[in-house]
């Protein structure tokens, strides 16, 4: 896993500023096309996405070459276009949990890829606690411990954040394939599930308990990402970025993610914001540089897929050493939300690592964050279920009235509570010079907090657990269902 970059250790604030078109030319190697290679993302135990055309891809050095692709009865062929490049077009087919054979294969080699199932294809996005192992994580799931088995109707593919590091000669040019050779879709047996996305693993899980329909699962995340590193170079000079952190700017959508352009999936989940939480400047971009990201992926991908952010985890009192702005993320995580067409929030923060853990930053408790991605993605994609139950309650609007602040809500379930039965605890005030003044807060409605207000101040803004450790005690508020309100920072207005 990824070393932590500390508050001590971390580079100068990256620069954000206008970027000349001669800073961002980049010289084009000429390609080494193969003899014969289908796209390393397809292999046997795949699951491809039900319901939309599906498009095998590959590339040969024999300009002109036909290539023929048989999937169960359907039979479709291409050429090898002027670049080298061939794409196959299947027609959508229903969800299916019987195993398929396909054949893709031209006078210069052919692959046969067994045990294709046709499905939900789900990818999981973000840096170290999306990429976070299984393994470490059984503790709080025993008794799936002991049902680690490769028959679950879900398959699993891998790419790690330790490889992509070492590839250097993609940090600056997006890599064609997938770029170790050796990763292939999986059956969800022990070997392969422990290795595997914690949230992905459960979420598939999850998902194939409540749905017929088979899951597959990309990993596309990667320890220490910064959203600059994720995106492509020239998104990132938009913005204003001129460098990355832990690689170049756009060097692990270089590595993790350009390469699978072309793939067709049903949603992404996302944890990721830990780094851009060194720096404050960087933290208060962070809604507008996610919603940018989401939409520049969504056009590269070519289709309008479900995001499902998650709102950072607390890190214990060590965080203050590593990440001293993550509340500032936390707030923009939950203003992005209304920036990003079809996501989700799903909060975390109560899910921190305990001071029992090894790790304060990189939780174990990844099971009912799962079980929070899977309700919402159930209810969002599905109609299973209803949102309303699925999301924590999320703030509306904080208006003065007299000496106090109303705070309402929608999602609340049946009614805003406490985790802990005692009165609203973690609601502060930010006034005119930014200083955080902690105050009292009272429950007074289904849906409203009334917040009290220091007398003869002016206040800028109404905040919610808006401190790193943000557990239960620094922030009790939750909704009918028990799910904890997500930290906030809401601009005060007058009634």
């Amino acid at each position: 896993m990824k070393e932590l970059i500390t508050a001590e250790r971390a580079p100068a604030m990256p620069q954000r500023n206008s970027i000349s078109e001669a800073a961002v030319k980049t010289e084009k190697a000429p390609l080494c096309l193969p003899e014969w290679k289908v796209a390393g993302i397809f292999s046997s135990h795949m699951v491809l996405q039900r319901e939309r055309p599906i498009t095998i891809w590959g590339w040969s050095r024999h300009t002109g070459a036909v290539v023929t692709g048989v999937w169960g009865e359907e039979t479709v062929s291409a050429a090898v276009d002027e670049t080298g490049r061939f794409e196959l077009v299947f027609q959508p087919r229903a969800a299916s949990f019987a195993p398929s054979r396909m054949t893709v294969a031209s006078a210069y080699g052919s692959d046969t890829f067994e045990d294709v199932l046709s499905g939900d294809v789900w990818v999981v996005g973000g840096q170290s606690n999306a990429e976070l192992a299984l393994a470490p994580c059984l503790g709080d799931t025993p008794e799936i411990a002991q049902t680690l088995r490769e028959d679950h109707p879900f398959r699993l593919f891998t790419q790690t954040q330790a490889y992509a590091v070492e590839c250097k000669q993609f940090y600056h040019e997006p890599a064609r394939d997938v770029i170790n050779p050796e990763w292939r879709w999986q059956r969800p047996g022990p070997e392969a599930a422990k290795s595997f996305s914690a949230i992905g693993y459960y979420f598939a899980r999850l998902l194939t308990e409540h749905v017929p329909v088979p899951v597959g699962v990309v990993m596309m995340c990667a320890g220490g990402a910064c959203l600059r590193e994720l995106m492509p170079l020239e998104l990132a000079h938009e913005r204003g970025y001129t460098e990355g952190a832990n690689m170049p700017a756009g060097g692990y959508y270089n590595t993790l993610i350009a390469p699978l352009l072309g793939l067709q999936f049903k949603g992404q989940l996302f944890f990721q914001g830990e780094s851009e939480g060194i720096w404050k400047e960087m933290a208060l971009a962070y809604d507008g540089d996610l919603a940018a990201f989401v939409a520049d992926e969504r056009q590269r991908f070519g289709f309008n897929f479900s995001f499902y952010n998650v709102q950072l985890s607390s890190y214990r009192e060590e965080c203050d050493a590593h990440f001293q702005h993550l509340y500032w993320v936390r707030s923009r995580q939950l203003m992005a939300l209304e920036q990003i067409p079809n996501s989700y929030l799903a909060v975390s923060r109560d899910l921190g690592s305990r001071p029992e853990d090894a790790d304060f930053a990189h939780s174990p408790h990844k099971y009912p964050l799962a079980q929070r991605l899977a309700a919402l993605a159930l209810a969002g994609d599905y109609g299973v279920g209803g949102l309303d139950a699925a999301y924590s309650p999320l703030p509306l609007s904080a208006v003065r009235r007299g000496g106090e602040a109303v705070v309402t809500f929608r999602c609340v379930n049946g009614g805003l509570s406490t985790l802990d039965a005692a009165p609203p605890a973690g609601f502060s005030v930010l006034d005119a010079a930014g200083a955080q003044i902690p105050v009292q807060a009272r429950i007074t409605a289904s849906d409203t907090v009334c917040v009290q207000l220091p007398e003869g101040m002016d206040i800028a803004e109404v905040h919610f657990a808006m401190t790193n450790m943000a557990y239960a005690a620094q922030g009790n508020l939750c909704g009918g269902s028990g799910l904890p309100a997500p930290a906030f920072a809401l601009p005060l207005q007058n009634d």
